[in-house]
């Protein structure tokens, strides 16, 4: 039996045994409905597509070390998306000033700053921060390796910070 192929009735049940379960052990991590199900989704599509490959005695152990280790992958690149966000809003901050008007200036520099990069580096910041893509999902569209990815992104970030010219330990360098 180890070696059999989960057939589609061994998959069914599965899926209506251990979804439920799956799910919680998934929102335990990241407390977010929508993303909790898609990363069980995902774990059982692998599961569905790999079928042949999954050892049947071994496939409930495989669930849940699967969702939780895209559940880590998944926090640790929303905190990267955090750091971002957090580097944005301290240095609309340390303008002192938060009208639209610098705001709206603030974006347009960003832009410029982003616009300069290589397009590779430029593509790989937008697919990680804005689009929220996962480092190895871009690494594997690219054709590269995860360090890769963080190589461009920290290229990246250290454009933006030096156009700013922010100091990681004091914040704004005053002019």
């Amino acid at each position: 039996m180890s070696d059999a192929i989960i057939t589609t009735q061994d998959f069914e049940k599965l899926f209506r045994e251990y979804y439920s379960r799956l799910y919680y052990f998934a929102y335990d991590f990241v407390e977010d409905i929508e993303v909790s199900k898609d990363i069980v989704s995902e774990i059982f599509t692998i599961v569905w597509n790999n079928r042949g490959a999954i050892d049947q005695e071994k496939v409930v152990g495989y669930l849940f070390v699967s969702v939780r280790n895209k559940c880590l992958n998944y926090i640790k690149q929303k905190h990267k998306y955090d750091e971002y966000v957090d580097f944005y809003q301290q240095v609309i901050d340390e303008e002192g000033d938060n009208d639209w008007e610098t705001l709206e200036n603030r974006i347009s520099e960003m832009t410029q700053v982003i616009d300069k990069m290589t397009s590779r580096t430029r593509y790989i910041l937008e697919e990680c921060y804005f689009r929220h893509k996962k480092y190895k999902e871009v690494a594997d569209d690219l054709g590269i390796t995860t360090d890769g990815i963080k190589k461009h992104i920290t290229k990246a970030l250290s454009l933006l910070r030096e156009h700013f010219n922010v100091n990681k330990d004091k914040g704004r360098v005053p002019d």
